[in-house]
């Protein structure tokens, strides 16, 4: 639309249609997990169906996340492998960057400092973080389901393990929504990136992803000036 400032595509259909499942999937569990452990008012487990339909969901749930997630990681090993080791890579430039980040929450200037992902680094840690909680959450709430009832000290282990890594694994999360909301004046419309159509401000997108941004730029003008050409 006219007058609305130049904003750039960060994310496709189908990446915003997996992220919404993942969040819809790990928000139930979180739910029905409190309302298992009595940390809810009791209206919101009664709105849940009850203290029985809560532990029937979080189980059934919890195992079919775990079975997609095993699929997923089995048939895209490689990939899997690669982006995970991205994602806990630590570079001097992202170290900088995060320094210079932290310095200034106004979001009123350009960044001096530089890295070349395609997440920023606290991005990345962040996620790395979420991810490695979900996969501790995962294991032991699996150990809870399918340990044999002799084996006590795995069951004790299983949920002081479940109990302490959902902790850290909601502490993560709430960083990550943070940033998502794009209430922060460094994360301005953000939230649309995976919640709406996809693309960003590209100040803000410039400030994230300066390297990814300007890549994508070159990308834009080399398809602008090549279309014609080729279609020719």
């Amino acid at each position: 639309m006219k007058g609305m400032p130049p904003r750039v595509l960060r994310h496709a259909l189908a990446a915003r249609l997996g992220h919404g499942a993942a969040a819809f999937s790990v928000a139930l569990l979180l739910l029905t997990g409190y309302a298992l452990a009595e940390a809810l008012p009791q209206w919101v487990t009664g709105w849940l169906g009850g203290h029985a339909a809560a532990s029937g969901a979080h189980d059934v749930w919890g195992l079919g996340f775990a079975v997609v997630a095993m699929v997923l990681l089995a048939t895209r090993w490689r990939a899997s492998c690669r982006w995970l080791g991205r994602l806990c890579r630590v570079r001097r430039q992202d170290v900088i960057w995060l320094r210079e980040f932290l310095r200034d929450f106004s979001g009123a200037r350009e960044p001096r400092a530089w890295h070349a992902g395609r997440l920023d680094p606290l991005q990345r840690w962040v996620l790395a973080l979420v991810l490695a909680m979900l996969l501790v959450v995962t294991t032991s709430g699996v150990c809870l389901y399918l340990a044999p009832p002799g084996w006590r000290w795995v069951f004790v282990v299983a949920v002081r393990v479940h109990i302490d890594a959902n902790v850290v694994l909601v502490a993560a999360l709430a960083v990550h929504v943070l940033a998502g909301l794009g209430i922060l004046p460094t994360h301005r419309g953000i939230w649309r990136s995976m919640f709406g159509d996809g693309a960003v401000p590209l100040a803000t997108a410039r400030r994230l992803w300066p390297a990814w941004t300007a890549a994508q730029s070159v990308a834009q003008r080399e398809e602008a000036e090549g279309g014609p050409r080729s279609r020719a």
